[in-house]
């Protein structure tokens, strides 16, 4: 797989704007993670190689990783979640959580390009032949 050729630093900028604020031992994986997921996203909306994305996009993609931690509580623990609950029963009341792994697999499905990028991103769009 091809690395972002700025991805240290764009780690650098996300671990300034995110610090790790508790004892969650997954907090650099969730990131790198998040990351590459996003550089891979704005790669195939613009249609440009990964190892070429332009540095005007660098703040964009940093941008849109903080958007995905935040939206979906990727380092707010469990109990503290809003949101992550996976079903609900009335009688004698039960509420059951989605688990790690079931958010994760939620991440993966998820579109990074909202229409809050949509606009910045198209700017450097470049069309599919």
């Amino acid at each position: 797989m091809v690395v972002h050729e700025r991805f240290e630093s764009l780690l650098e900028q996300l671990q300034l704007l995110s610090p790790k604020t508790d004892d969650n031992p997954n907090y650099e994986a969730i990131l790198k993670y998040v990351l590459e997921k996003v550089v891979r996203d704005v790669a195939n909306y613009v249609h440009i190689p990964v190892n070429e994305l332009p540095e005007e996009l660098d703040s964009t993609i940093v941008s849109m990783v903080l958007t995905m931690i935040n939206t979906h509580q990727l380092f707010v623990p469990v109990e503290e979640q809003v949101g992550n609950v996976s079903s609900l029963t009335e009688g004698d009341t039960s509420i059951s959580f989605k688990t790690p792994a079931e958010a994760y697999l939620t991440l993966q499905s998820v579109n990074s390009i909202t229409d809050d990028y949509v606009t910045q991103l198209n700017q450097f769009r470049k069309v599919k032949r």
